[in-house]
């Protein structure tokens, strides 16, 4: 997985590209830990460029979703598109993370 993030104001936009899955923990875990230190309000996930999710992928987006409830930062997703939309649809997880489909 890779990665670019972009602040505007007190949004933080993350575009990830490639495969969400257990490989890309220790990225993924960076980009929590400045959602949680920087003082943003809101971090949206632009999940248009995955081409992959798996259920560990799924799992730091709950970890994600987590880490923004303790730090008072709204998580948001969008543009999911493929076998990562499916996933999200077929797992429910627009009900637990809001997504812009």
């Amino acid at each position: 997985m890779n990665y670019t993030v972009r602040d505007l104001g007190g949004v933080r936009e993350v575009e990830l590209r490639g495969q969400l899955t257990f490989e890309a923990n220790d990225d993924f875990r960076q980009i929590i830990e400045g959602m949680e230190k920087d003082g943003i309000a809101e971090c949206v996930l632009n999940l248009g460029g995955l081409d992959f999710i798996d259920s560990a992928g799924l799992g730091l987006l709950v970890l994600a979703n987590n880490a923004g409830h303790r730090a008072s930062v709204q998580l948001k997703m969008k543009h999911p598109r493929g076998q990562v939309r499916d996933m999200i649809e077929i797992s429910e997880f627009h009900t637990i993370i809001p997504c812009e489909f």
